[in-house]
This record gives structure tokens, C-alpha cells and sequence, in this order.
């Protein structure tokens, strides 16, 4: 049994929602996770940080208010002020890469890259935020680094980016879950939502898929 889930490194919600995540992940050492990069703003919707400022800075209270995660002044004042673009694909890459090293630990990696960004104000488009996220867990930041510029891990990041869409799913933070026995696949969760609410989808959807056997 496995739980997918989709996330965007730049998604405020994701922020809020990858903590639940990890929490299931504790409770569930049965279970599989996977963390796949949904690819939320790409290509021509890349834009400055700034002209999302008043709208984040709106948003960003009912995220806190809603899942208890915090928002740096770093980020608000400093990286949310800035001419920097927005852009999903470079951290979707550095989750790619790292899933090559420690797959079993990309939920960490995911929430890592967004404590750095939403608490820490830093660029998730540079490499030196990278090499600052690797040193935990003992990666070589060089050739990460190397890793990230590679054209293979890209085009990799872009067909799982493509998948998503595939799916349908053009919304996040998602989960989805794999009953393991080759039949569909489940939404679990569609947007932010509670652990309690979570454990009772799969729940349910494991007991209604035993009563379809």
C-alpha cells in the first residue's frame, strides 16, 4: 500500500499540509510514500515573487491560521518583495536528484526546501540553497549540484510533471492513494487536509475496496 503525494515546492497550502504528511508517514510504518512535484508554475506563468506579494500576503494568514505552520519575515519582507522569479521546475529537479541518494527520505527533503523557502526567504532557484539543504544529510553538494544542471534529471522532472497532469490533477497539495494490487488508483485528499480527516479517507477506502473483493 502506498500513499503518493503531490506537492509543489512553491504552494503555501503544500507548506501546510507536507507536516500531516510526515506525520501519517510515522503512524503508517507499513506504508509506502512517495513524493512526486506537481509543477505548478512553469513555463510562460513564471513571474516575480512581487507580483504575488499582495495577494501571499492575504493568504499566507489563513495557511497559518488553518495547519499551524509559520511564515518567515525573511520570506515576507525579503524574497516576497523581490524582482526573483517564481519558478516550480528548478526545486522539482533538486527532488528528482535527491530521490537518487535517499528516496526514503524525500518527504524530509521536501519539507526542507519548503521551511528554506516560506520561514528562511531563500531562492529555491539557486544553487547555494541547495548546497545549505544536502550538508544534513550527507550528500556531496558538488555533485548534486552537477545533478541538477544535468539535461536527463530535467527531462525526468518534466515527465513526472506531465504525469500529474495526466492524472488530472491540477490543484495542490494532493494525495493519492495505491492500494497496491494493481487496481486504481484513490484521491485521498484534494487541498489542505487534517490528519484525522486523512486517516478516515484511507480508511474508508480500504474497507470499501475489501467489500468490492
Amino acid at each position: 500500500m502506498k500513499l503518493i503525494y503531490i506537492y509543489d515546492a512553491l504552494c503555501g497550502w503544500c507548506y501546510g499540509f507536507t507536516p500531516v504528511v510526515q506525520q501519517l508517514q510515522q503512524l503508517r510504518p507499513e506504508m509506502e510514500f512517495e513524493v512526486l512535484s506537481g509543477g505548478m508554475i512553469l513555463g510562460a506563468n513564471k513571474r516575480p515573487w512581487s507580483a504575488m506579494h499582495a495577494y501571499i500576503m492575504q493568504a499566507h494568514k489563513s495557511v497559518e491560521d488553518t495547519t499551524g505552520v509559520k511564515f518567515g519575515e525573511a520570506f515576507l519582507n525579503g524574497l516576497l518583495t523581490s524582482s526573483e522569479k517564481m519558478d516550480s521546475e528548478i526545486p522539482g529537479i533538486a527532488l528528482t536528484v535527491f530521490k537518487t541518494y535517499q528516496p526514503e527520505k524525500a518527504l524530509d527533503f521536501a519539507h526542507d526546501m519548503q521551511v528554506a523557502l516560506n520561514y528562511n526567504g531563500e531562492n529555491l532557484s539557486e544553487d547555494e540553497t541547495y548546497r545549505k539543504l544536502v550538508e544534513k544529510y550527507n550528500i556531496p553538494a558538488e555533485e548534486f549540484l552537477q545533478k541538477l544542471h544535468d539535461e536527463s534529471f530535467r527531462y525526468e522532472t518534466q515527465q513526472e510533471f506531465q504525469m500529474i497532469q495526466n492524472w488530472g490533477i491540477t490543484g495542490f497539495p494532493a494525495a493519492i492513494l495505491d492500494l497496491g494490487n494493481g487496481g486504481q488508483l484513490y484521491l485521498c485528499a484534494k487541498g489542505y487536509t487534517s490528519l484525522d480527516r486523512l486517516q478516515q479517507t484511507i480508511e474508508n477506502i480500504i474497507a470499501e475496496s475489501k467489500r468490492q473483493q
